[in-house]
Parts: C-alpha cells; sequence; structure tokens
C-alpha cells in the first residue's frame, strides 16, 4: 500500500519529504523537487514538480498529497523561476511563470505581484493597475497588509504619474481599470481632471463630486479645488464659488480666494 510519511520540515514552504517505494513514481518525482527547492535550484525544481502532479493519481491517498505538496511548493519555485525571467526582461514567459503558479496555489500572494509586474514590464499598463489590485486584495486575504498597502499605492501612483505627465487619455485609461477594481478618492480626482482637459467636464463633475463623497469631508480640499474648477469650465460661475470656499486647505486656499475674488468682482 503506498503511503506518506512527514519527515523533514522546509523553511517556508511547509513540505514534507515522501517516503516512497519502486512504485511511487510521483513521491520520487516530488522528493527530488524538494531537494532541489531545498539548494535553491528552482529552475530545476519547477518541472519536477509539475512531472509529480502529472504522475500522481488523485483518486489514491497518497497521491493525493503529493498533488497537495507538489502544487504548493510548485507554486514557490514558479515565483522564483518567474523573477528570474522577469529580470532578464522576459516578460512574456515570466508571466506565464507566475500564472502557472497562480493556477498552483491561488491563495499564495507572491505570483500575484510578479504577475502585476510582468505586465507593467510589458507595457500593459491598465492590465498591471487591475493586477496590483488583485495583489493587494489577496496579500490581505493572506494578512500581508504593509504588502497589500503597497500593491494598492503601486496601482493609484500609475494614475497618478500619467496625471501628473498631462497624459490624459493614459490617465483615463488607467483610472478607469482601476476604479473597475477598487475606490479611491484620488483616482476620481485624477480622472475628473483628465475629463474635464478631455471636453467632458459634465463626466468629471461626477468623479470630482465622488472624490468628495469618499473623502467624507477629510482633507477635501483638492477635490473642491476641482469641483470648482469644472464648474468654473462649465460656466456655473456662482456654484464654483461655493465649492471654492469649501477649501480650506492652507495648500490651496490662496488660490481658491483668488477665484473667489475673481469670480465675484471682490464682492
Amino acid at each position: 500500500m503506498k503511503r506518506i510519511a512527514f519527515l523533514t520540515t522546509v523553511l517556508l514552504l511547509s513540505g514534507s519529504s515522501i517516503a516512497l517505494n519502486a512504485q511511487e513514481s510521483a513521491a520520487s518525482l516530488y522528493n527530488k523537487g524538494l531537494e532541489q527547492i531545498k539548494a535553491k535550484n528552482y529552475t530545476e525544481a519547477l518541472p519536477l514538480m509539475e512531472q509529480a502532479i502529472e504522475a500522481a493519481d488523485p483518486e489514491v491517498e497518497a497521491d493525493a498529497k503529493v498533488i497537495k505538496l507538489a502544487k504548493r511548493n510548485g507554486a514557490i519555485a514558479a515565483y522564483y523561476v518567474g523573477n528570474d525571467q522577469r529580470k532578464s526582461d522576459d516578460f512574456e514567459t515570466a508571466l506565464a511563470t507566475y500564472d502557472k503558479g497562480i493556477d498552483f496555489s491561488p491563495g499564495f500572494y507572491a505570483n500575484y505581484i510578479g504577475r502585476a509586474q510582468a505586465l507593467e514590464g510589458m507595457n500593459k499598463t491598465p492590465e498591471s493597475v487591475s493586477a496590483y489590485i488583485d495583489a493587494g486584495d489577496i496579500c490581505g486575504k493572506a494578512k500581508k497588509a504593509e504588502k497589500a498597502e503597497k500593491m494598492y499605492s503601486k496601482a493609484e501612483n500609475i494614475v497618478a504619474v500619467a496625471w501628473g505627465d498631462k497624459k490624459w487619455d493614459a490617465t483615463s485609461e488607467y483610472a478607469m481599470a482601476y476604479l473597475d477594481k477598487k475606490e479611491s478618492p484620488d483616482v476620481h480626482y485624477y480622472l475628473a481632471y483628465a475629463l474635464k482637459e478631455k471636453g467632458n467636464a459634465e463626466k468629471g463633475l461626477e468623479h470630482a463630486e465622488k472624490a468628495i463623497e469618499l473623502a467624507g469631508g477629510a482633507n477635501a480640499s483638492k477635490y473642491y479645488m476641482a469641483k470648482a474648477e469644472i464648474l468654473e469650465a462649465l460656466g456655473q460661475g456662482e456654484a464654483a464659488v461655493e465649492a471654492y470656499k469649501m477649501v480650506d486647505d492652507a495648500k490651496y486656499n490662496e488660490r481658491a480666494q483668488y477665484k473667489i475674488n475673481e469670480l465675484t468682482g471682490g464682492k
């Protein structure tokens, strides 16, 4: 009868060597792969883990355990292999490797991070924005709160850079990719300006108002500035003045007061 014995705990892997006999080819392949992981030979380890999974019979209890362990450790091997490929600028191959790791272990966050980085390297920027948010979500589920925030910040920063460079089409595209996955007052703010500059001030106003709503009154001055400037562009002077009056942050207050005096004639 086939059986599995847990013999060795591997750092970071939660994996174990598997007792085998001459017939246990899946276990043998797994053990060889595990030895390569211990030696940090991830390129050699990954195909061995794949072969172990393919050779195992999921209807057999011992083989089912092989599959579980091989997928877990295969996902880790895939991450390191993908990193080497990405660092060699082979982004497309790296993406396929990270995807393989995700398929092996959907709860392992590292491959999601790698996937986002590979997409960014391929200049598939809207897709990378979405992928960074996905990575943040998985990091959150894995109780990696700091990593989750870094992923969300990375996605938001991609939008911010396009906005800062006044690339309005790109800002709109990246912002929509972000907002399709997650809310952010800043991303609504960037999109509001981009839409105004692209000649769709009415839609931009909606996003400025959404930014104010999400801010909840805290640190909302720049969002009110965006709303006021869009209202002014729409020819709604009185409404713009009221929005400018809501600006109380010293960074924006001087300009807001100037605009109020300009629109009211100093009255």
